[in-house]
């Protein structure tokens, strides 16, 4: 009983584990999407200048 105790707290522990580095993956993905978005915007706006922008 003890050992089927002691097994169960310490599958509960790497869950808990694996949640964390789940959801710190999930907002280092979020915030590269959000950098890579910014940039192709940025990247619109230079060629949109470039080809209508004063000459």
């Amino acid at each position: 009983m003890r050992s089927l105790h002691k097994h169960a707290k310490n599958n509960m522990r790497s869950i808990s584990q694996a949640r964390k580095l789940s959801s710190s993956s999930f907002a280092m993905v979020s915030s590269k999407l959000r950098e890579s978005s910014q940039s192709e915007e940025s990247l619109r706006k230079v060629m949109y200048l470039s080809c209508w922008g004063p000459n």
